[in-house]
């Protein structure tokens, strides 16, 4: 396992760890959790993309602390909303569009830092359990959306999108 998929998992245990009366704390966690695991997936296949496998493999770490919440979060906002919102200097990249599935992952990652936002900041809202296990949902959908598109030219783009997204939104 990476640490992706056991953050995925963590935030799944939080969401039902307390059967009866859940605490704030383990809801929130798993709010801020399932945000973490849909990043570090996209912060190590960014990575990838960038150094591919082998003896590359070795500067995945230090490619990994380049990126930006910020920046990750305003291209996946672009990517939201399909090739229309897009940058001109990336469209002639995605001929065929945004595929549904990849409109999914960036819409997750955009929702899911909103949600880590709110729990990690906003203390006073009350979460509930099924409130913590939606947006837990949200992230494993994304996971799943990821898996079904992640060899395709267009997840290349997104994943060099939320490196360069400062320098390609000129």
């Amino acid at each position: 396992m990476n640490l992706a998929n056991d953050l995925l998992l963590q935030a799944r245990r939080l969401a039902v760890q307390e059967p009866h009366r859940p605490k704030q704390a383990s809801l929130r966690r798993a709010i801020s959790t399932a945000y973490y695991a849909l990043f570090h997936l996209l912060v190590q296949e960014a990575a990838r993309a960038v150094v591919g496998q082998g003896r590359g493999a070795s500067l995945i770490p230090l490619i990994g602390r380049v990126l930006d919440h910020a920046e990750m979060k305003k291209a996946s906002s672009s990517f939201r909303y399909g090739a229309g919102s897009l940058p001109k200097t990336v469209l002639p990249y995605l001929p065929t569009g945004v595929p549904v599935d990849l409109t999914l992952v960036a819409t997750a990652f955009f929702q899911l830092q909103e949600a880590r936002h709110e729990a990690d900041y906003n203390l006073a809202p009350r979460y509930s359990r099924e409130e913590a296990e939606q947006v837990v949902a949200l992230a494993e959908t994304a996971f799943a959306a990821w898996k079904r598109v992640r060899a395709t030219p267009e997840a290349r783009v997104y994943l060099l999108s939320i490196l360069f997204w400062s320098r390609w939104n000129r």
